[in-house]
């Protein structure tokens, strides 16, 4: 707790450069999961350049978007929805990738069609799932621990939330179900984190209670220190297999993954805590003991 005032810069320095970024960059690029539209996996049977397969595709919208997978002759197709059902688009995007790269060159992979209600149900669920969630913890917390604790878990999530927010903002990164996914566990984890740590304290303001306050948290980290570290540590020796090994989802999905893990575990420790003694100098809000 000696060193919460340089923790307080350093987090907000991140949540300013994080708010700067999005406001300049804009919004997340959502997936057709929350849009609507057509994601197609192409492969061919020779190199082939980004562009051709653009220009080959022309015809479907102007906003097609094309990407290369690392590694392979593959590429993610995503276009908005035409009205056409997959069994007719399929082999219209064949043709037409046939035509411009040569004939039998080009095997559809897959093809995935959401349409643009069910992509904003989807959205407007996530959303209320993330909230209700929240809202939960907070009064969970407050009967758990203290009213003060559920505010600092609250304050920890929204930091690690906002800063992998913008993570996917500056690096571009598609935003669909598999990272909703992944944002959720982040939650779930730092959730985790916090609890221990608020598990901990309690226990020490009964065992500890003629020590100031910022001792008892410091001793309560400490005490808990090795068993985060170690957990945090290992789970990402597995993200990072996934991250080094797995396709492009779930590359996405473990870079979600191993930017919440690191602030979440520097959020549990660094944000939580500190806010909670911050708090403790309000009379309505302060620490009971014993």
């Amino acid at each position: 707790m000696g060193n919460r005032r340089y923790a307080y810069l350093f987090s907000a320095l991140l949540l300013v450069l994080a708010l700067v970024i999005v406001g300049l960059k804009g919004q997340l690029r959502l997936g057709i999961d929350f849009t609507g539209g057509v994601m197609a996996q192409v492969r061919f049977n020779k190199p082939t350049d980004t562009d051709h397969v653009r220009e080959a595709l022309k015809s479907l919208g102007e906003n097609t978007m094309v990407q290369k997978i690392a590694g392979a002759e593959e590429f993610l197709i995503r276009m908005e929805d035409s009205g056409e059902d997959a069994a007719k688009l399929g082999p219209q995007l064949k043709e037409l990738l046939d035509q411009k790269i040569g004939k039998d060159s080009t095997e559809i992979r897959s093809l995935e069609m959401v349409g643009p209600k069910v992509g904003k149900d989807l959205r407007n669920h996530a959303v209320w799932a993330t909230v209700v969630a929240l809202g939960l913890l907070l009064v969970y917390m407050a009967f758990r621990f203290t009213f003060t604790m559920g505010l600092g878990a609250i304050a920890c999530l929204i930091h690690d939330l906002i800063i992998l927010y913008a993570f996917f903002v500056i690096t571009g990164k598609e935003f669909n179900l598999t990272i909703l996914a992944a944002w959720l566990t982040v939650v779930g984890y730092d959730v985790n984190d916090t609890i221990v740590v608020c598990d901990r304290i309690r226990d020490n303001l009964r065992a500890l209670k003629k020590q100031p306050l910022a001792d008892i948290f410091t001793v309560s980290i400490n005490q808990t220190l090795s068993r985060t570290v170690l957990t945090s540590g290992f789970t990402l020796l597995s993200v990072l297999a996934l991250l080094a090994f797995g396709t492009p989802v779930l590359q996405d999905f473990a870079w979600a993954l191993i930017v919440g893990i690191v602030f979440g575990t520097y959020s549990s420790i660094f944000v939580a805590s500190p806010l909670v003694l911050e708090l403790d100098r309000v009379p309505l809000l302060s620490v009971k003991r014993g």
